[in-house]
C-alpha cells in the first residue's frame, strides 16, 4: 500500500473530482483528508495495554483484508445513523476512506512486486520484508511530494497530513467501531480511533527525517534486536529530484504478484487510474448501489487481490 504522504495527495487530486456541496467547509475536508490514510493509523497504536492495541492491530488487518462491499455498506449505513449535525463530517469522512481502497487495490501488487525482486535478487532480505516494503512506499512518498508539490518533508512534514478536529477523529471513530462489529465482529472501541492517529502523529514525529540522529538510535536498537530497522526504512528522505527507481518512470516489466500477470504500468500511471476509478465508486457509494459498488470493486481488497470480497 502507499505510504503517509502519497495518500494525502490522493485525497487532495481527488476531492476536486466530487460534485459541489458533498464535501462542503474546511471541517469536512479535514475529514476526507484524514480518511484518506484508511485504516493505517490503527497499525500504529501502541500507547495502550498490549490486548487493545491487538485488537487495533488485527482490526487493521481484517479490513484491507475482506469484505470491502460489505464494509462500505454498513459504514453508509452508519453515516445515516449519526446525529444530523455530524452526518455532513460522516459522508465526507467514508468518501476519503473510499479513496485510500480506490489507491490501495491499484498500487499494492506494484509495491509487492518489487518487494519479492528485490528478495529475488538478495534472498538476505527476506527476513526484512516489512523492512523492504515500507523503504518502497517512503521512496514513492518523498518522490510524489516533489514531483506533484515540489516540496520535501521539511517543507511538508508527514505529521501535517493528519489535520484534524476532535468531532473528526470522533465521528470517524464511531463509524470505524460499527463496522468492526457489523462486519468483522470485533468490539472496537469508537475512541480507538482517535488514540491511534495520535500514535501514528508521534511515530512520524519521531521518525522524521531519515538519518536523523533520533532515527539512527531508534534503528540501531532495532538492528541490535532483529537485524534491521523498520524505523529507519519507513523515514523519509529529504529528495529534491524527479528520479526514483521505485516508481518505475522508465516502465520496466513487473509482475502482478496475484495475478502473475506482466505490467509495465510506473507509480504514476497507476495513481492516474485509481484517480480515474474513483468518481464511478463514490457515485455507487452515494446511491448505495451495493450491486454496483461490488462490480467496480471487482472483489479486490486493499492490497489488490482478487476473490476477497465476500
Amino acid at each position: 500500500m502507499p505510504a503517509i504522504i502519497t495518500h494525502h495527495i490522493f485525497g487532495e487530486d481527488i476531492v476536486a473530482s466530487l460534485p459541489e456541496g458533498i464535501v462542503g467547509g474546511e471541517e469536512e475536508l479535514l475529514a476526507f483528508l484524514l480518511a484518506n490514510q484508511g485504516p493505517d493509523p490503527f497499525v500504529a497504536r501502541f500507547s495502550t495495554l498490549p490486548s487493545r492495541a491487538a485488537i487495533c492491530h488485527a482490526f487493521a488487518r481484517d479490513f484491507q483484508d475482506r469484505s470491502v462491499t460489505r464494509a462500505f455498506m454498513r459504514m453508509r449505513d452508519g453515516v445515516s445513523h449519526l446525529p444530523s449535525n455530524d452526518q455532513g463530517i460522516g459522508r465526507a469522512f467514508a468518501l476519503g476512506l473510499l479513496g485510500h481502497y480506490a489507491l490501495d487495490r491499484m498500487a499494492h501488487p506494484f509495491v509487492i512486486s518489487q518487494q519479492r525482486a528485490l528478495a529475488g535478487a538478495d534472498s538476505s532480505l527476506l527476513p526484512a520484508r516489512r523492512a523492504v516494503h515500507a523503504l518502497i512506499e517512503s521512496d514513492i512518498d518523498s518522490w510524489i511530494l516533489w514531483e506533484k508539490r515540489r516540496a520535501t518533508v521539511e517543507e511538508r512534514p508527514a505529521t501535517s497530513n493528519l489535520m484534524r478536529t476532535e468531532r473528526v477523529t470522533r465521528v470517524g471513530g464511531a463509524l470505524f467501531s460499527q463496522v468492526a462489529l457489523a462486519v468483522f465482529d470485533t468490539a472496537l472501541g469508537a475512541d480507538e480511533y482517535a488514540a491511534s492517529v495520535r500514535d501514528y502523529e508521534t511515530v512520524y514525529r519521531l521518525i522524521d527525517p531519515a538519518r536523523s540522529p533520533r532515527v539512527r538510535a531508534i534503528g540501531l536498537a532495532e538492528r541490535i534486536v532483529r537485524g534491521h530497522s523498520l524505523a529507519e526504512a519507513t523515514a523519509h528522505y529529504v529528495r529534491r529530484t524527479d528520479e526514483c527507481p521505485a516508481a518505475n518512470i522508465e516502465c520496466r516489466p513487473w509482475i502482478n504478484p496475484f495475478t502473475g500477470v506482466v505490467q509495465t504500468k510506473s507509480f504514476a500511471d497507476l495513481f492516474d487510474e485509481a484517480r480515474l476509478s474513483y468518481p464511478a465508486l463514490a457515485e455507487a457509494f452515494v446511491r448505495g448501489d451495493e450491486k454496483d459498488f461490488r462490480e467496480l470493486a471487482g472483489g479486490l481488497n486493499y492490497a489488490g487481490r482478487p476473490n476477497t470480497d465476500r
